[in-house]
């Protein structure tokens, strides 16, 4: 044992202001609520004995009075500003407050459970991603989710509430007694009962001690331990010993703190992952009732047999797989039952569908209650929340014990690290310690600290870790006598109580001094403190816990104390005294403090005898961030004892009690350091000038007389030498241009002669403190915000190197602070002798280090010796001199460059308190990069951001500028995101973050509904409330379009029946004639929802609170002018005509969902009718989740559900929907599903089911869809006979055959889309030629073997004969040939599908069977596919050609067969099929010679609907048809454009409305819809794409033949309609201004990959806009010259530009500086027109602000030109002309950032000519020398400015500044030529004698007085003399010396 180091025993430290503290939550909680409103609610259930029950359960012979408890915890938020938290804990409530500086408290959140609360603490869990290996991290650093919260723990189970609003509940299968906190996880150690602790002990889990929980969803795993045991071989056991007791526990490192209660030891282990050969050797299986001890009642816990129930209940009721005491396989995918995650944004939701579950009150124990902070509580409703049904299932018997056979997978080891010696004599379980904790001490030592109150004694230990770091190594225990202790952790002190009641300060096991508590008093016991204990309700008053009593009263409570308060003064004339200052004060224990509790950062709470709490806390080390880089300096150079007690000393000086009067703490410091230098501090000019009237020594004397009013002298001696007089003269000096006058001190005071004290701490290191002080004041140099704080300590610097006799390092101060020459001492308290004393460290440079110098040398190709630097503390020197190593050595690496120029210093004898890594960092840089690209990617590594930049000086800096500038323009792309943000990029920067992001949803996709009419309710929603509707302005900017498609597509609405009644109509015949009217215009109502789905595709995102609005399908009317209803009441409708509609409806409304939302299967549950009768639309709705991807969520058990309803639509949607989700996955769940609705997939001997048909339709695309692009054989012969299938047997498959065999081959075409070479046929024929038979026709070939006993049986109802029926087969297998053989160009198949060219054969063709197989034609020939007509044309016959549409013209003997009606037929139909071919190729690109084309097909259909003769040749059914076609081929074109012809051709067609419009069929209205939709498509946002799996999708969807009527689905399923999701896909790009937040218009630049039709194409376009598809593109340019460029290439950063489109397709830009906005200025008038009005140089001086607006909205810029550059009275004219030119000239070259480098260079110049510093002089030297260097970086750029500064500006300045000093050294040459002989400058008028020195590099005197002392010399022979001096410098030398001998 070890006894503490002391530095002085009689040394005192005042605390900060003490205050009454109560736990906020105390208070709280007295308003909660508690658990009242629980048991009201348990008292309405219908069991009346069951409270009876749980009363009797509750019962307790143990005490059970309310317990409260408190934790504090100190957090940062994302602004970096810190706070306390608190967690509360009293019986079943939890309360969570935080409180930041302010003093404000509030409440998080707070938890109430229904059993009380043992414990609560903050924790994290990792929740892994799925990919990962646990096994393969053998740390607690999982990769995957960090997840915080606070953990409640109760008797039985654990609940984790997260940060976030999720919640895990675990149940535990044992009593807790105590939980502890590891990383990442939780330790439970549980309860022994009394048989437990007697019983023999074996290494079996059933008896383990301790459990691990690494995350909720896992199990509690016992804890194995590993200790050395005999023959020196590891054993490895369960922590079965219940002597052992957990401590104490800390995360970093992993240790745990243990204690023996038989051996009397403490130990300490670290806490690892076991390893599996650890696990291996501990496999044992568990005997079946091995664990039900654990259950059983102890004696402090009673229980009663319901708790056994309630813990198997939560347990076995949910899974027969899931067990918490049993190996679990994955984390994941646990069940909700065991642990639920619940969001806290749909509670209210989640409550609605729950309380429909029966017998949810049966139980109390399974209610929680859950009550927000008040600001966030929203209603009553909002407190409860209701877990689910599942855990109320109730298990009887033994059925659970099976649950416990499977091993125990421990999942933590504990490993031995070290045992405490044993003592003399055991304590048993009396030595237990109370409190154990890790801290530091000042250098840095970690010690293990323990509290054992039975021996009132603090043992702290010593650790360390090994050189490798794979180990601690402890050391002896120190022992301290102490009542208490607490850590202080952001001071690396210890509080100690000691038995006495004294309050003693340590750092590690050194004391400090003792510690005055201003509350409490001094001495004895005091009468005030005899109080009760604080009452609950007594408010708080603290730093952050705050009172609600008036000011007044808080004042009073102090009023009796405050003669307590030390009556030490509290300044010292001699500091010498100090180590015995306070031994006159009395220091008699404060024997009422109990103990010390609470403490985060430097704050803790005292807890008297009394009860009451008082909190404080303990002054900061320094405030001056000069100091602190001081002592840390001190620290690093000191050995480590004397460290200690350096800055002991100096904290104890720095907070001694009493007021600090009058001194600064830089004037503190001084006096405290050269103290312990052994200086006389009372001789000293420094110290004793500025302190006349003051006293520094802690002696006690007699109190002073009161001051007279009259005043004395002495009182302007005072004023006169005090720090605010030297501040007030210094600025009005400056202000008044005077002259600094000094005043001479009187020396009388301090200058008799005196001698230093070498015995003093620090005298011996006098050299090592200077060094220290040194470097840190080079680092300081490099910080222009500690200018002040420079001048300090450059007087201590003076003073110590004056005295060392280093006149290099006083000159070098005097030429900084040119009035350091009259603040030398006339006689130096160091002798000779004693610097012969001193030891001088190794590194001891006797050339000044100094960083500016380094870089001018260096910069004029000079050598330099290295920089030595102190890690941690010389940041900036080291940051600095990195980069310009790189900057001077282009050819090094990184390191060997930073070797070169730096040199660290080590520590004098300890290790260093942190690792160094900027001399082991691996830079990712190499030579081979350009200069700047390296030094930005260095600066990006070192972590230095602009604000870093803005600190170092002008000069410094400007090299790190000018790279910024050069790369601005054209970074590279693979640059890290700080690197972009460090050159002023943000654009890009956001770029790079937005492939890490999750998509965010459109702009506006969360406003609140509103209709255009401004109203919100339900009637008027039309599903179109929530469009992005700034981007649509941006895009559609011109017109009204977007409000005319809403109008056109909206059907929420009565339609207006403007019908006047003629007068020979009766009312009767009049209403009837309105009704069919509106069933005319119902129709097409009924047809817009499909439109609608894609105009608002992906465009909202709903809340998980509400239901989704879907937008009544409105099928009445308005009459006007009384707006009376009409409806369809008076005449025959259709029976259910709306049912297809409303399907449709509810598939546009959840195609709304945008594809970011997070949609979970309760959120579809609650959004089912209410009836709960499934209704069409939320069929539609169920398929619209499966194409978008959000079906997936739906649980199996749901699904099941909604099938087994046998609600037709709703198995269509929901087939169909899955079936698109998993589309291309051949997922066997999803085909099984599907199977069950094919019979031809279901075994020939299964039972029959009676299937509709539309379902097997739907079931049969379905499998098409999942099995997509797969090519699966089996599949494929499936289907392919499905297309064949004969009617029946019997009465099946008897209607709307059509459908089924055209959903066959469509799914056969998916299926094999393109792999038409790759077919393998049936045994006999190949698949090509069946499909082909199905086309044309001929001979049934025999059936499959299957086929043939499921077909025996014929058809009731239809015959077809031996013939193929082609009416039936024909259009799937068409379509399934070309998709079969897509883009394969193969001939004979292509010639299969070529249109006949004789009337015989055109008369064996449907004509609407020339359409598919035109178009299947133009699938196989894709790549001959050519947007012009005369490829439209080379389809048509010439038969065709010459008599289509020419039956009444002249008819030739030839013609007279010819039937011109079929001609004209095929005509319209071919033409028809090759426009969707060629709109298929097309789709999505906007193509202008396709659209073109198309468009001229459109207007020749028009023309031909137009003429009655050419209308009755074809029938208008086929030309309107065809009309149909080519609209849909037309906005499938220009999908996403919006583009204004073709909405305008759908606005008139849609107007044909009426019984003149007899051919106008729902099908018409519904292309006619779905062409406005398309044009529009996701709101402007999305558009087609044309890969093979979209083309199949856009063949299924656009099926060229319409349905007649709402529920006609002979030929076509309408539920198909709709996928065309599958192949929509977001391309448009929305730039967005990163500085406003607005979005933009910028011009983009797209070149095309080269490929066989065109090479080296490209083309402009402003953005918004839509992109053509990426797999075509090469590159994207952001163009100039308004915006930054931004590049996307294929072979760079193309993921970025992917990512960004499927992320809402924002394009982060920068707009530069010199430029408007396209907005603001479209055609860049303004700009020109300013710009011209300032290029003359002559006027810049009348530059107003209002011209200076005209060519840049930069508020910076435009401020800066408001209030600087008008025209003032007080304001030079030159100035404001030499200003006004800067400020153009960094706007129009782009480079801003340099206005403030020229102002900032300005004031500089004009300080250094006042003469009052010289840091001006050093940073223009520096930017000339560098601007003159080698090294300097180029801008070959042609649109960069050469410089980032002017070069007519410095030149400027430095001629102002030259002749100023010219003037100075002729008026001074005397004063020049004494401080060139080395003569005393004291007392001299100085003024710019600095400034000439440094400006002119005039070298020390020692350095020229030889040369100069040999007489007459030349200006070659001093040049040859003086190497090292310039010719300029040299000439000023000689002329000084030839003015003084004349």
């Amino acid at each position: 044992m070890l006894a503490a180091a002391t530095l002085e025993p009689d040394d005192m430290i005042a605390a900060c202001e003490t205050q009454d503290f109560v736990p906020f939550g105390r208070e709280y909680s007295r308003h909660h609520p508690g658990k009242f409103q629980l048991q009201v609610q348990n008292t309405a259930h219908a069991d009346h004995g069951l409270p009876l029950l749980k009363s009797f359960r509750d019962i307790s012979l143990h005490d059970s009075s309310k317990k409260e408890q408190w934790v504090f915890a100190s957090h940062e938020d994302s602004s970096g500003s810190s706070f306390d938290e608190e967690l509360y804990v009293s019986g079943n409530t939890v309360v969570w407050s935080r409180g930041g500086q302010d003093g404000v408290r509030s409440v998080v959140k707070t938890y109430t459970v229904d059993t009380p609360v043992l414990q609560a603490l903050w924790c994290s869990f990792v929740l892994p991603h799925k990919d990962v290996q646990l096994d393969l991290y053998p740390t607690f650093d999982v990769p995957g989710m960090i997840q915080t919260g606070v953990c409640v723990v109760e008797a039985t189970n654990v609940t984790f509430f997260m940060d976030k609003g999720g919640e895990y509940v675990a149940a535990l299968p044992f009593q807790v007694a105590k939980m502890w906190k590891m990383k990442n996880g939780l330790i439970f150690e549980r309860t022994l009962s009394h048989a437990e602790i007697t019983m023999p002990k074996k290494n079996a889990p059933n008896q383990t001690v301790l459990f691990s929980m690494l995350h909720p969803l896992d199990e509690v795993a016992p804890i194995i331990t590993k200790t050395s045991g005999g023959g020196g071989s590891p054993k490895v056991g369960y922590m079965t010993d219940n002597t052992q007791h957990l401590v104490f526990t800390s995360t970093n490192p992993s240790l745990a703190f243990t204690y023996d209660t038989e051996l009397g030891l403490h130990s300490v282990w670290r806490i690892r992952s076991a390893r599996a050969d650890e696990q291996s050797t501990l496999s044992v299986a568990l005997d079946n009732t091995s664990f039900l001890h654990l259950m059983s009642g102890t004696p402090g816990h009673n229980q009663s047999s319901s708790n056994h129930s309630r813990f198997f209940t939560n347990i076995s009721g949910q899974s027969p797989c899931v067990s918490p005491l049993r190996s679990f396989s994955g984390r994941i995918s646990s069940p909700a039952g065991l642990s639920r995650m619940q969001s806290p944004s749909v509670t209210n939701m989640a409550a609605v569908s729950r309380s429909q579950s029966p017998g949810l009150a049966g139980s109390s124990s399974m209610y929680r209650f859950h009550s927000p902070s008040p600001a966030s509580a929203r209603s009553p409703g909002a407190y409860f929340r209701t877990p689910s049904g599942s855990h109320n299932v109730s298990l009887t018997g033994n059925d659970s014990i099976t649950e416990f056979e499977a091993p125990l997978k421990p999942e933590i080891c504990f490993d031995h690290l070290w045992t405490e010696p044993p003592p003399p004599m055991r304590d048993g379980p009396l030595g237990k310690s109370s409190k154990a904790f890790l801290c530091k001490d000042f250098c840095g030592q970690q010690y293990l600290c323990f509290m054992v109150p039975y021996r009132q004694q603090l043992r702290c230990v010593k650790f360390e870790e090994s050189n490798d770091l794979s180990q601690l190594i402890f050391g002896s225990i120190t022992v301290l006598q102490a009542k208490d202790v607490t850590p202080i952790e952001s001071l690396d002190l210890l509080l100690v109580l000691e038995p006495s009641g004294i309050i003693v300060v340590y750092t590690g096991t050194t004391k400090v001094s003792h510690v005055h508590i201003p509350m409490l008093p001094v001495g004895s016991w005091s009468a005030s403190m005899q109080r009760a204990v604080t009452p609950l309700g007594s408010p708080a008053r603290g730093g952050i816990f705050t009172s609600s009593r008036p000011p007044s009263a808080m004042d009073a409570r102090f009023d009796d104390e405050f003669n307590y308060i030390s009556p030490v003064p509290s300044e010292t004339d001699d500091m010498s005294q100090l180590d015995a200052s306070i031994s006159d004060v009395a220091t008699g224990g404060n024997s009422f403090i109990q103990n010390l509790r609470d403490n985060v950062g430097n704050r803790f709470t005292i807890e008297l005898l009394s009860g009451q709490l008082c909190r404080t806390s303990m002054p900061p080390l320094s405030k001056s961030p000069g100091i602190g880089m001081c002592l840390q300096a001190l620290k690093h150079l000191l050995p480590r004892d004397t460290a200690l007690q350096v800055l002991g000393k100096w904290y104890t000086s720095h907070n001694t009690p009493g007021s600090p009067g009058n001194q600064s703490e830089w004037m503190l410091f001084t006096k405290c350091l050269l103290t312990m230098m052994g200086y006389d501090i009372s001789r000293l000019a420094l110290t004793s000038k500025r302190d006349l009237d003051t006293s520094m020594s802690p002696v006690m004397s007699a109190k002073r007389a009161r001051p007279s009013d009259q005043g004395s002298e002495d009182d302007w001696d005072n004023l006169v030498n005090s720090d605010h007089h030297r501040f007030v003269s210094e600025n009005l000096e400056d202000a008044l241009e005077l002259s600094p006058c000094t005043a001479i001190p009187d020396r009388v005071a301090y200058s008799k002669p005196c001698s230093i004290n070498d015995n003093s701490l620090l005298f011996v290191h006098s050299p090592a403190v200077m060094l220290a002080l040194h470097l840190v004041y080079e680092e300081m140099k490099l910080n222009v915000l500690l200018a002040e704080e420079l001048q300090d300590l450059a007087t201590v610097l003076f003073q110590i190197a004056s005295d060392l006799k280093c006149l290099a390092y006083t000159d070098y101060y005097c030429r900084d602070f040119p009035g350091l020459y009259d603040a030398s001492d006339d006689i130096s308290q160091i002798t000779e002798d004693d610097l012969r004393k001193m030891q001088y460290p190794s590194v001891f440079p006797r050339q000044v280090p100094s960083v500016q110098q380094w870089i001018y040398y260096y910069l004029r190709g000079q050598d330099w010796t290295p920089l030595p630097y102190i890690p941690t503390v010389c940041n900036n020197i080291r940051n600095v001199v990195t980069l310009y190593a790189i900057l001077l050595n282009k050819d090094l690496l990184t390191e060997q460059a930073m070797e070169k120029c730096l040199k660290k210093i080590a520590p004098a004898g300890h290790r260093a308190p942190t690792a160094d890594l900027s001399m082991s960092q691996s830079f990712q840089t190499y030579p081979h990069i350009d200069v700047s690209e390296r030094l930005i990617l260095t600066m990006s590594e070192m972590g230095i951001l602009q604000k870093d930049l803005e600190c170092l000086p002008v000069g410094v800096a400007l090299p790190f500028r000018e790279a910024i500038l050069h790369c601005r323009c054209n970074p590279p792309s693979d640059w890290p995101e700080a690197a972009y943000i460090m050159i002023g990029r943000q654009d890009l920067a956001q770029l790079m973050s937005a492939q890490n992001q999750k998509p965010r949803p459109p702009q506006g996709s969360l406003s609140t509904p509103s209709s255009p009419q401004g109203k919100g309710s339900k009637e008027e929603e039309d599903g179109m409330e929530h469009m992005d509707e700034e981007l649509l302005k941006l895009r559609f900017s011109d017109d009204l379009r977007v409000q005319e498609v809403r109008r056109l597509l909206q059907s929420a609405r009565p339609a207006r029946i403007a019908l006047v009644q003629r007068p020979e109509v009766s009312d009767h015949d009049f209403i009837e004639e309105q009704e069919r009217h509106l069933l005319a215009i119902c129709i097409r109502t009924m047809s817009l929802p499909t439109g609608r789905g894609m105009f608002t595709l992906s465009t909202y995102q709903p809340l998980p609170t509400e239901t989704l609005p879907i937008p009544k399908l409105c099928l009445t009317g308005r009459a006007p002018p009384r707006n009376t209803t009409v409806d369809l009441t008076h005449i025959d409708t259709p029976a259910n005509m709306a049912a297809w509609p409303q399907f449709h409806n509810g598939v546009a409304a959840g195609l709304r969902i945008a594809n970011v939302s997070q949609v979970e299967s309760t959120w579809i549950i609650y959004n089912k009718p209410k009836s709960n009768e499934l209704s069409n639309e939320y069929a539609g709705f169920l398929m619209a989740l499966g194409l978008n991807n959000h079906l997936v969520n739906l649980n199996t058990l749901n699904v099941h559900d909604y099938l087994s309803k046998g609600h037709e639509m709703t198995t269509i949607g929901l087939l169909l929907g899955l079936a698109a989700a998993k589309k291309g996955t051949m997922d066997m769940a999803i085909t099984r599903l599907l199977s069950i609705h094919v019979p031809a997939l279901l075994p020939p001997t299964s039972t029959e089911l009676n299937i509709p048909h539309n379902i097997q339709v739907a079931a049969i695309l379905g499998v098409g869809l999942v099995y997509q692009g797969t090519g699966h054989l089996h599949m494929a012969e499936t289907l392919l006979s499905e297309i064949g299938r004969p009617p029946g047997p019997e009465m099946e498959n008897c209607s709307d055959r059509e459908s089924y065999a055209l959903a066959a081959g469509l799914a056969l075409g998916l299926l094999m889309f393109g792999k038409g070479r790759q077919t393998v046929g049936l045994s006999d024929h190949s698949m090509a030629d069946i499909l082909c038979h199905f086309m044309v026709g001929g001979h049934k070939r025999p059936l499959p073997g299957p086929y043939k006993d499921r077909y025996k049986s014929p058809s009731y109802l239809i015959w077809e004969g031996d013939s193929v029926n082609v009416n039936v087969t024909a259009p799937g297998a068409t379509l399934a040939l070309g998709m079969l053989f897509f883009n394969t160009g193969n001939s004979a198949v292509a010639e299969w599908l070529k249109a006949p060219d004789t009337q015989f054969m055109l008369d064996h063709v449907r004509p609407d069977f020339l359409l598919l197989r035109t178009l299947s034609r133009g699938l196989v020939m894709w790549d001959s596919i050519v947007p012009n007509l005369s490829w439209v044309g080379s389809h048509i016959p010439e038969i065709v050609k010459k008599y289509a549409f020419k039956k009444n013209q002249t008819v030739e003997e030839e013609d007279i067969f010819i039937d011109f009606e079929t001609m004209s037929q095929a005509y319209c139909n071919i033409v028809a099929g090759a426009c969707m071919a060629l709109s298929l190729k097309f789709a999505g690109s906007a193509n202008q010679t396709a659209y073109n084309t198309l468009m001229d097909c459109m207007k020749r259909c028009l023309q031909a609907l137009s003429v009655p003769s050419y209308c009755e040749q074809a029938g208008k059914s086929s030309v309107e048809n065809g009309l149909c076609v080519i609209l849909t081929g037309l906005a499938m074109v220009m999908a996403g454009t919006g583009n204004l012809e073709v909405m305008r051709i759908c606005r008139m067609l849609r107007k044909r409305v009426g019984p003149q419009y007899s051919y106008m069929m729902y099908g018409s209205h519904m292309s006619i819809a779905m062409s406005t939709g398309l044009l529009f498509l996701g709101g402007g946002r999305y558009t087609l794409s044309t890969k093979p799996e979209a083309i199949g999708a856009l063949l299924c969807a656009f099926f060229p033949i319409y349905p007649a009527h709402s529920n006609d689905n002979r030929y076509h399923l309408q539920a198909f309609r709709h996928l065309y999701v599958l192949a929509a896909e977001p391309r448009l790009v929305l730039p967005r201004d990163v500085d406003t937040g607005h979005i933009c218009y910028v011009p983009l630049e797209i070149k095309f990959k080269d490929c066989v039709s065109y090479k080296n194409v490209n083309y402009r376009i402003m953005a918004p806009c839509i992109l053509p598809e990426l797999d075509r593109i090469e590159e994207i340019k952001v163009l100039g010259p308004r915006y930054w460029p931004v590049t996307f290439r294929v072979d760079k950063n193309w993921n970025t530009i992917m990512a960004l489109l499927q992320k809402n397709g924002t394009l982060s830009v920068k707009q530069r500086a010199g430029h408007l906005s396209y907005m603001e200025d479209p055609q860049g008038y303004r700009s020109m027109l300013a710009k011209s009005l300032t290029s003359d140089h002559s006027c810049h001086c009348s530059n107003k602000p209002n011209i200076i607006k005209s060519f840049t909205s930069d508020p910076r810029i435009i401020a800066l030109a408001e209030f600087f550059l008008k025209s003032k009275e007080d304001m030079d004219l030159s100035t404001v002309q030499e200003l006004s030119t800067v400020v153009y000239e960094c706007v129009t070259q782009e480079k801003p950032e340099a206005t403030c480098l020229h102002f900032i260079l300005e004031q500089l110049i004009h300080q250094c000519q006042k003469g009052l510093h010289t840091t001006g002089v050093w940073q223009l030297k520096l930017v000339l020398a560098y601007y003159t260097s080698r090294y300097r970086i180029n801008h070959t750029a042609e649109d960069q400015p050469q410089h980032l500064l002017e070069m007519e500006f410095l030149l400027c300045l430095k001629r102002h500044l030259e002749d100023t000093l010219d003037k100075w050294h002729i008026d001074n040459v005397e004063l020049f030529l004494r401080y060139l002989k080395g003569e005393e400058m004291k007392g001299q008028e100085i003024t710019c004698l600095s400034g000439f020195l440094a400006w002119f590099d005039i070298p020390h005197p020692e350095d020229i007085a030889p040369v100069l002392a040999k007489g007459e010399s030349s200006l070659p022979v001093l040049c040859k003399q003086l190497p090292g001096l310039s010719v300029v410098t040299i000439m000023r030398l000689l002329a000084s010396r030839q003015s003084a001998s004349t």
